[in-house]
């Protein structure tokens, strides 16, 4: 039995004490052991919270199993999930012919099918890739041009045209429809500009009707296309786009010359009555026309607006309706072979005997293994096709950029009408009180106004009809 009696000292709390018994088990709980092997072996000399490394059968069982990493993309499901950086991996570690000529049910090559969903990413990692056969044909005949076309993405269709040596624009599918009867069914006014100034052949004909790429824009009623075809055809090569052009306009001196002509009577006060009325003399654009001319001087190859973006690899052959082009590496071949015959008929001959029996394999190096589409800063001597045709035809919203090398930048023109020397622009002043300057003001919302106003015309409306029917209430009770 334990006893607990108070302490009845003045200026000590009361507090429970403890009696002899309890003195001796805290003596017992207290005793020192001079060597710690006396100590019991139920007693630890650790505190409460170690931890103890646990068995080895409980730590297997316990443990959550590892999950497995997730295995790579092979080279076609890379192409069909637009994984471009699986893809050039995938390339750079190399691949096989029967990697690369994997198709699905339908007999779709990997690159067929980027170009129908329009992976544009992936078709410029496939230009580099090794046994790609641009001109494969699919379950119904139809190429990897033919898809690009027919589905509308014009960038597809040039890098195409441009990158990918040995395409056949004139293969036909199942019902002898080439690449531009396709985009010309379908309406695809760009495409179908691409591949006529590719070489296109106009005059082709399918198995079927018998139409060429132009009647079939007519019979499917695409006229936009049958349009652009037709204007396309009376000038078949631009200009501004040749060696001998001078962003000189010729009707210009036509045009000063008679504006500084004395005018009439009639025709001042024509002038000063449309500006007094502000009447405005709208015309429709004329061939060779202002806008003409402004289109050609800023799309021309001396144009400052394109020359600081790109330039081209062959400017003595501009493209043509009906003249076949060749894509760009087969153009520097061709440069390189003249280059060569040019330095003499034995160092040529040289060459041939040199590599004859050599086999070349091509190993980037360090700088050149970057999955970004920025360009590099190259002299002259240095460049090659494949710094020339990352950014040429992509447009400025698909080019990679970095916050430190933010790449080409393309110049934006923009146009605006000049205002009359009487323009005096609108003050716009702020709505503000003095008394609540210093306080933000609670936003007043449109469409609150507007449920507010309705509202209150309702409430007016009941109480017109209330009024009248107590009118009419107050008359029959007279009569």
């Amino acid at each position: 039995m334990v006893l607990i009696k108070e302490d009845r000292d003045a200026g000590a709390s009361s507090s429970p004490v403890k009696t002899k018994h309890d003195r001796d088990e805290d003596e017992d709980e207290d005793e020192e052991y001079d060597d710690l092997s006396d100590l019991p072996d139920t007693r630890s000399i650790a505190s409460d919270d170690s931890f103890y490394p646990l068995d080895d059968d409980f730590a297997d069982s316990e443990r959550s199993p590892t999950p497995q990493s997730p295995e790579p993309p092979t080279f076609f499901q890379a192409c069909c999930s637009n994984n471009a950086r699986a893809l050039r991996v995938t390339i750079r570690q190399g691949v096989t012919e029967r990697e690369v000529t994997e198709t699905d049910r339908n007999g779709r090559t990997g690159l067929m099918v980027a170009c129908y969903q329009g992976y544009v990413d992936i078709v410029i990692a496939l230009s580099q890739c090794p046994h790609v056969d641009v001109n494969w044909q699919d379950k119904e005949g139809n190429t990897a041009l033919i898809t690009a076309a027919q589905a509308g993405h014009v960038t597809i269709s040039n890098y195409l045209l441009n990158y990918f040596p040995g395409l056949d624009v004139e293969r036909k599918n199942c019902h002898g429809f080439t690449a531009l009867m396709k985009a010309a069914m379908q309406g695809r006014a760009e495409c179908v500009r691409a591949l006529m100034l590719a070489g296109a052949d106009v005059e082709a004909r399918d198995n079927g009707r018998k139409l060429t790429p132009r009647e079939w824009a007519l019979f499917t009623g695409r006229y936009e296309t049958a349009y652009a075809m037709m204007r396309l055809m009376k000038q078949p090569c631009a200009e501004q786009i040749c060696e001998n052009y001078r962003p000189e306009w010729p009707l210009l001196a036509t045009l000063v010359a008679k504006a500084r002509e004395p005018k009439g009577c009639i025709q001042r006060l024509s002038e000063t009555m449309r500006d007094a009325f502000n009447i405005a003399n709208v015309t429709d654009p004329v061939d060779d026309g202002v806008l003409d001319h402004m289109v050609r001087m800023t799309t021309g190859l001396r144009s400052p607006f394109v020359a600081t973006a790109c330039h081209t690899v062959c400017p003595s052959s501009p493209p043509r309706v009906g003249k076949r082009r060749y894509a760009v590496q087969e153009i520097l071949k061709r440069q390189r072979v003249e280059q060569l015959k040019g330095l003499g008929t034995d160092r040529l001959e040289n060459y041939k005997k040199l590599f004859q029996n050599s086999r070349v394999t091509l190993v980037a190096k360090t700088k050149d293994r970057r999955a970004s589409l920025q360009p590099r800063n190259l002299d002259s001597n240095s460049s090659n096709a494949l710094a020339l045709r990352r950014t040429s035809l992509l447009p400025l919203n698909l080019v990679r950029r970095s916050s430190v090398r933010p790449g080409q930048v393309v110049p934006k023109l923009r146009i605006t009408k000049a205002p009359t020397p009487t323009y005096e622009p609108e003050k716009v002043r702020r709505k503000s009180s003095a008394k609540d300057a210093q306080f933000l003001q609670i936003p007043k919302w449109r469409y609150k106004e507007l449920k507010e106003e309705r509202r209150k015309a309702e409430e007016a409306e009941k109480t017109r009809l209330a009024a009248m029917a107590q009118t009419q209430q107050s008359n029959t009770m007279k009569k």
